[in-house]
């Protein structure tokens, strides 16, 4: 990225950092950047390690938009993470606003939005909508802003991989529709390397993806190679599909979004790849034979 760095001296702020974005991205930041680390979370207690490594660890609840002016004072960036998936609909927007104008008034001159990678025209366009909402938000408040738009975090890839591992097989609407997973650490340091970068390219936009589509087949290969064990992979419909997740113990509202999600990917939803995370961080993204290996300790427990 030809970019530089923005002075030691500037204040940067990661929003959630009791959470494991904000956490990671916080992390990240500790190696990076040695002075002006600023963290906000509704409690505080959970992120007493970060506090006592050097960052300004403050109380932020983005339903109580009252403090958080002051919450952010004296911040020149802000990394802005997604609150959580509980908050979704309505309530998630209007927090991300009350955070957008908290940061105007509190003077914070640029915003990285940690967001979604998929539009409005997208078979997950449900799934994104509070996303481009807050994206809408960004710009309408003319705020200097960047948004990096995740794929599928990696570690989804766990649940299924333990699920294959310990039935022998792993079902799919598409067998040969790929997902360019990435490892939600790779986020985190995208996240923070925005955060850092020069911000003269005010409203751009970077997709972080993995650094291939992996289909189910090559998931499927990738657990016999990387944890020894054999997955044989089974097309089958949605209602089938549906009717194994319940059948394992998943309650139906559960099921029918993971059905939700797996129909997107079948149709190709989170199947691009980008290289946009090199280019802000300089570094390859993690693939999916790394991050098998990374965890092989923990999927081997149930072979």
């Amino acid at each position: 990225m030809s970019q530089g760095n923005v002075m030691q001296t500037q204040k940067l702020l990661v929003t959630g950092v009791s959470g494991h974005y904000g956490r990671l991205a916080a992390t990240h930041l500790m190696e990076s950047h040695p002075a002006g680390r600023i963290g906000t979370t509704r409690t505080p207690s959970l992120a007493q390690d970060l506090a006592d490594q050097g960052v300004d660890v403050r109380q932020a609840d983005f339903d109580q938009p009252a403090g958080l002016t002051q919450a952010f004072a004296g911040a020149h960036r802000m990394l802005l993470t997604s609150t959580a998936a509980e908050c979704a609909g309505a309530r998630r927007v209007r927090q991300h606003r009350h955070a957008i104008a908290a940061a105007q008034e509190a003077g914070v001159g640029h915003i990285v939005y940690a967001s979604f990678m998929a539009g409005a025209d997208s078979p997950l366009a449900a799934l994104a909508a509070d996303h481009l909402a807050t994206e809408q938000a960004l710009r309408a408040a003319g705020i200097g802003h960047t948004v990096l738009r995740h794929a599928f975090y990696m570690e989804m890839v766990l649940a299924t991989a333990r699920q294959a591992m310990a039935s022998g097989v792993l079902r799919t609407l598409n067998a040969s529709a790929g997902v360019a997973y990435v490892a939600r650490a790779d986020c985190a340091l995208a996240g923070a390397c925005a955060l850092r970068a020069d911000p003269a390219a005010s409203g751009a936009t970077y997709d972080i993806t993995g650094p291939q589509a992996v289909t189910p087949t090559a998931l499927a290969q990738a657990i016999g190679a990387c944890l020894g064990v054999e997955v044989k992979v089974e097309e089958v419909s949605e209602d089938v599909l549906r009717a194994g997740l319940v059948a394992g113990g998943l309650p139906d509202p559960v099921a029918g979004m993971l059905v939700y999600l797996e129909r997107g990917m079948a149709q190709g939803a989170m199947q691009a790849v980008s290289p946009d995370f090199r280019r802000l961080t300089g570094r390859e993204p993690c693939g999916v034979e790394s991050f098998l290996i990374q965890h092989r300790d923990a999927l081997g427990a149930i072979r």
